[in-house]
């Protein structure tokens, strides 16, 4: 995966969320709990899914770097410092295999 498509996905994630803010009205009570309690376990399976390639064995370093980038930040809770993050973990991990 090329830097730029990185860059791309980054700003279409963290836009998207962006205008889902904006535009979108503000859920009842009831349903903003249920909302609350389902990103943790969504973004951890996707991590999951990530950190495993092809046939069960783990990616590559720039993949692993990338997410345990995106996991050291990921305490501000912050989406666009965890993009970041895993931005930078994932140049650190490239060049580290060069």
């Amino acid at each position: 995966m090329s830097a730029l498509v990185l860059v791309v996905l980054a700003l279409i994630t963290y836009g998207s969320r962006a205008a889902a803010v904006v535009l979108l009205p503000r859920p009842g009570p009831r349903f903003e709990a249920i909302l609350a309690r389902i990103p943790a376990p969504i973004f951890a399976s996707l991590a999951t899914a990530t950190v495993l390639g092809d046939g069960g064995t783990l990616a590559g370093a720039p993949v692993l770097c990338a997410a345990l980038g995106a996991l050291v930040v990921s305490r501000g809770r912050s989406l666009l410092v965890c993009l970041l993050g895993g931005a930078v973990g994932y140049v650190v991990g490239s060049l580290l295999v060069r």
